[in-house]
């Protein structure tokens, strides 16, 4: 009898606990219909409460958990939107209703690096989308990334990054750092406590870098200035103001030249560079007359687009042009910076593949011609945004801004060597430009010239003040200098780099002969074959200059004499010089120079500048000079 009063006692609990299921089920229902009138009518607050209450009577109910995870979601509340929706997936594991959720996660996965998990759930949502729909190809490049991710994290580059140290971290928001090319001049912008930018600058004395100053008091104002890009030589630069100095919309980039120790008042660049809309990030290139930046201006790709403006012959800048869709996507493209060789631009997108964020990239340009850009690698680029990096001109040393815990820090890190090699390094030559008689500083105009091809790649200018100048000159080609001044004779100088991978970098002090008799100088860019007495193609951009010379003066009376070092027979080092002269005042002559005014002659080994006492020296005894008569 016990037993069957226990198991009619049984009957009636399950029979009970039956019914109250059912009831709260079916409660739960009724506020879960609560809950979706209040979506109708707006009713956000309602419609959460009414969903938990469904929640309360049914925890079981996945669609209440679904709709929290939607609401959650439209509330940018990513916490509870995974929380919700991970409740309703585990509930109705593999139902196509729920794809918005597993989206979701899938996305916020790739946003923390998570690329293997993060591909679970979009190779769900991709099976249950519409073909060929927009959202069918987001997820597909949405899994090309984690692919992408998943490989870059199996192979990740040698690279260590610190902070730059307190002394230029001295601010809470500090970013965008630039340098000279000699390294030893940094600018970046800083934010005060009350959200105003300025620019810093900070030299680099023993090795240490100073406590940074504001730039100038003609650049910084009571508006924002940052985001800023300096010439090789430290004397050009251009920044970003916004709302200030007759703007022209948004934000706009402005130029101020250093004459000396002091910065000129700064100028907008025009509406060939500005526009309504915003303009910011600009790089220039070592001679500061290429300008790069960042744009949302209407004519583009995508939401920011970067665009080139360049320096005409009248001293205007040319109108800006879209990169093109090599470089631009239709999502951002930001922060480029064009290294000291001239054509590798680096910069931030979200449009091409990439980890998750803004990535860093970098794109050769040949002829106005851009690569397709590659990704940078991991670590460099993370899951987070990578944004303004700056590579030093010889390659060695990598700059950027990052997120610490609420503020921003300056960081550096050494390059390495995978994606140093991706990219030609620079070398630099710079010092003072002088009078040769009274020693006086004097402001130049100076053109780097790549003999390979004969095309000017570089043109800047000595200080008028200080006589200072900078050049850089990338590796894997020859170059010739050529510093030009009126009533001055130009100066050459020439730099082999084809083979060298090591820095060359050089401090040239260099001393103009006025035009006048007994001025003697060597015609460093003029060039034959080892025993040859033909001019090699090389030797052409010094042989022009020298027929603008006479053109200019056509009066003028010279000395064409040719040298050899002591190695070989006397005789026949006396035969190759005069032929050697004879070939340069031959092509002087074929370009319309009076033949009377020139007088070829040869020397032989008999004068020579250094001992012949190793192959550098004798590398320099065999010349050609020039003498004013």
């Amino acid at each position: 009898m016990q037993k069957i009063f226990t198991v009619i006692f049984l009957f009636l609990s399950i029979n009970i606990f039956a019914q109250n299921s059912k009831l709260d089920a079916e409660k739960a229902k009724e506020f879960y219909n609560k809950a979706l009138k209040n979506i109708t009518e707006r009713k956000t607050s309602e419609a959460i409460e009414n969903l938990l209450k469904a929640i309360d009577k049914d925890s079981t109910f996945s669609d209440p958990y679904f709709k929290l995870g939607q609401i959650n979601e439209a509330a940018r509340s990513q916490e509870n939107a995974i929380k919700y929706y991970k409740k309703a997936i585990e509930l109705r594991p593999n139902d196509p209703l729920l794809t918005q959720g597993y989206t979701y996660i899938g996305t916020r996965l790739i946003k923390s690096g998570n690329y293997t998990q993060a591909k679970e759930y979009l190779s769900f949502s991709i099976k249950n989308v519409p073909p060929n729909s927009p959202v069918m190809k987001q997820l597909t490049k949405q899994l090309e990334l984690c692919k992408f991710g998943e490989e870059a994290q199996k192979t990740p580059l040698n690279y260590i990054a610190a902070e730059m140290g307190s002394t230029i971290n001295f601010k809470n928001k500090q970013y965008f750092p630039v340098l000279t090319a000699d390294n030893e001049t940094l600018i970046f912008t800083a934010r005060s406590e009350d959200g105003d930018e300025n620019l810093y600058i900070s030299q680099l004395v023993n090795n240490v870098w100073t406590a940074p100053k504001s730039i100038s008091p003609k650049i910084n104002s009571t508006a924002n200035e940052g985001t800023c890009s300096i010439s090789a030589d430290g004397r050009t630069l251009v920044f970003t103001s916004c709302d200030s100095r007759n703007s022209l919309g948004s934000c706009d980039l402005y130029i101020s030249k250093k004459i000396g120790d002091e910065w000129s008042t700064p100028e907008n660049l025009g509406e060939n560079v500005n526009s309504p809309f915003w303009e910011a990030q600009p790089s220039l290139s070592t001679d500061g007359r290429i300008l790069y930046f960042s744009s949302d201006r209407q004519g583009g790709y995508g939401r920011k687009d970067l665009w080139v403006s360049q320096l005409s012959e009248n001293n205007s800048w040319t109108k800006a042009i879209n990169l093109g869709p090599i470089v631009n996507t239709n999502n951002d493209e930001i922060s480029p910076f064009i290294h000291a060789n001239g054509h590798t631009l680096f910069f931030a997108s979200d449009g091409h593949l990439g980890m998750g964020g803004l990535d860093l990239f970098m794109t050769e340009s040949k002829i106005g011609v851009y690569s397709k850009p590659e990704n940078l690698g991991f670590p460099v680029n993370t899951f987070e945004d990578q944004v303004a990096l700056f590579i030093s001109a010889d390659g060695k040393k990598g700059y950027y801004s990052s997120d610490v815990k609420n503020t921003i820090k300056l960081f550096q890190f050494d390059i390495p060597k995978e994606l140093s090699e991706k990219f030609k390094t620079t070398y630099f030559v710079k010092g003072i430009v002088k009078d040769a008689q009274n020693k006086k500083n004097i402001a130049t105009t100076i053109e780097l010239v790549d003999l390979k091809t004969n095309l000017v790649t570089e043109n800047v200018k000595s200080d008028s003040i200080t006589g200072e100048y900078t050049a850089v000159l990338p590796n894997g080609s020859k170059y010739g200098l050529f510093v030009n001044k009126n009533d001055y004779f130009f100066k050459s100088l020439s730099f082999d780099f084809s083979e060298k991978n090591e820095s060359a970098n050089k401090i040239i002090d260099i001393y103009l002969e006025p035009i006048k008799k007994n001025v003697k100088e060597v015609l460093n860019n003029i060039f034959f074959d080892s025993g040859k007495t033909d001019l090699r193609p090389e030797s052409y951009t010094e042989l022009e200059k020298l027929v603008v010379l006479f053109k200019q003066n056509p009066s003028l009376k010279v000395e064409i004499s040719g040298h050899t070092d002591d190695i070989g027979k006397d005789v026949e080092n006396q035969v190759l010089s005069e032929k050697r002269a004879l070939s340069v005042t031959q092509y002087l002559v074929q370009k319309g120079v009076n033949a009377l005014n020139i007088k070829s002659v040869g020397f032989g080994k008999s004068k020579p500048i250094v001992p012949n006492n190793s192959e550098e020296n004798r590398q320099i005894n065999r010349r050609i000079e020039i003498s004013i008569l």
